[in-house]
């Protein structure tokens, strides 16, 4: 036994009528012969006209092993009105991260940037920082008004995309740069199986020194495969 449906239209609405019918062989032909006729049903109302059916031939309904009591149920969908909507990139920065953890770098940002006053913790913006020159080197204000908001960081560090900005990156990136011997220390010790370089580029401006010029601080972080290769990262290069 199963159900089937009717429709008919009426008053502008389009209505269902579902039949609760069997197979019955008549000759060489098979017919579907009405057991009975409950009208409109909904979800529910077609789970108790299975049961039903269930019941009058004899086969009882089978639980599952982990059974929750709960049962499943069908929608019907539009699918011409069905589109995706605030598609995000997952796999680079998933990975991105996967790889910042590994190194223990999280481990290394909480230990050296504590936690103060601030909104956001500096270990989030190192690691939103990181994947960034990873998976897509660009200036901050790229990163904050472009980059960040097309990718899925914003679930996995838990970070709304407002509180990214391109100054919390340039203060992110001062916080970081007094500890660059620590920085060395800790990647000279990394053993891995791979080797990927990316540069934290940033503009500061030095305002005590004479006929002052802007200078870009860069600190380069290596994984690198052998403990015998030296991790250097470089303060700043020559003026622009």
């Amino acid at each position: 036994m199963y159900l089937r449906y009717t429709t008919r239209k009426k008053d502008g609405k389009v209505h269902r009528s579902w039949r609760l019918v069997r197979s019955v062989r008549i000759g060489r032909r098979v017919v579907q012969q009405t057991v009975t006729h409950p009208g409109e049903l909904d979800e529910a109302g077609r789970l108790r006209a299975r049961a039903l059916a269930r019941a009058l031939i004899g086969q009882p309904e089978h639980a599952d092993l982990f059974d929750d009591g709960t049962h499943e149920q069908a929608v019907a969908v539009r699918l011409k009105g069905v589109r995706v909507e605030n598609g995000r990139q997952f796999g680079q920065v998933y990975l991105a991260l996967a790889l910042w953890r590994a190194c223990r770098l999280e481990q290394l940002a909480a230990g050296h940037l504590p936690a103060g006053k601030e909104e956001v913790p500096w270990e989030k913006m190192a690691a939103v920082l990181v994947a960034a020159r990873l998976c897509e080197p660009s200036s901050e204000l790229h990163i904050a008004e472009d980059w960040y908001r097309r990718t899925a960081l914003r679930d996995l560090l838990q970070l709304n995309d407002a509180l990214v900005n391109k100054d919390r990156l340039y203060r992110a990136l001062d916080q970081w740069l007094p500890h660059k011997a620590a920085l060395e220390a800790h990647l000279s010790r990394q053993v891995c199986d791979f080797t990927f370089a990316f540069n934290h580029v940033r503009t500061i401006r030095v305002g005590f020194l004479p006929n002052s010029r802007l200078l870009p601080a860069i600190a380069v972080i290596a994984i690198c495969c052998d403990r015998r290769a030296s991790v250097r990262v470089p303060a700043r290069y020559s003026r622009v």
